[in-house]
């Protein structure tokens, strides 16, 4: 049955993988064994990684790269004990549980050069905004720091999404929060302020969208 469900999985809903527009930066630094729950109720296990440049899901078969497709009859993709991603629509979301409750993330990382490795680390050019992506488990497939001496840092444009009367609503900035808790505008103001809540920063984003949760 295994066999079956494996050879399923890679005639209908496997791409083998081709020229990406940016290096991609994997959840794990090893590719590992994920459940792939499809919308009919099967499930299937492939040695998965999901890449947070790109937004895909890749799996190995016999040691080939191939990118999961079809993601409109695939419900969820799980690592046990880890992480685990919904499907919207053409993209991933992965969902993060917190003290108040349940967010998805959708991820928009992009690996930015800016500038050369100057003497005493610094840099030539003036920086970018950027994120620790290992903070969230994020390993990049390349050595940024190998090429030719320039210097790479991760800048993120990531959409958050709450669960709020049976639909995801999008946060990207705090104004989004004000509008989904007007009552609480304020309260979410001074409390931003007060834990110097930057929306560029993943974990930042996670603590007060938990905040915002919990608020009655």
């Amino acid at each position: 049955m295994k066999n079956l469900s494996f050879f399923f999985l890679f005639s209908f809903y496997a791409l083998v993988t081709t020229a990406q527009a940016y290096d991609p930066l994997f959840i794990f630094e090893q590719f590992s064994n994920a459940k792939i729950h499809f919308k009919n109720r099967s499930v299937t296990v492939a040695t998965m990684n999901y890449d947070a440049v790109n937004d895909k899901m890749y799996f190995k078969n016999n040691g080939e790269l191939m990118e999961l497709s079809n993601q409109e009859m695939i419900d969820s993709i799980s690592w046990a004990g880890k992480r685990s991603f919904i499907t919207n629509g053409k993209s991933y979301l992965e969902k993060v549980n917190l003290d108040n409750g349940t967010c998805y993330i959708a991820w928009r990382i992009r690996n930015v050069n800016v500038g050369s490795a100057g003497a005493y680390g610094t840099t030539t050019q003036g920086k970018v905004e950027s994120i620790s992506v290992r903070s969230l488990g994020v390993f990049s497939a390349t050595d940024a720091a190998s090429h030719s001496g320039d210097v790479f840092q991760q800048k993120n444009a990531n959409e958050y999404y709450l669960p709020i009367d049976g639909k995801l609503k999008k946060v990207t900035n705090l104004k989004h929060l004000y509008k989904l808790y007007p009552a609480h505008k304020d309260a979410i103001k001074e409390y931003a302020d007060k834990e110097k809540i930057k929306m560029n920063e993943p974990l930042s984003v996670l603590q007060v969208l938990n905040y915002c949760m919990g608020l009655k």
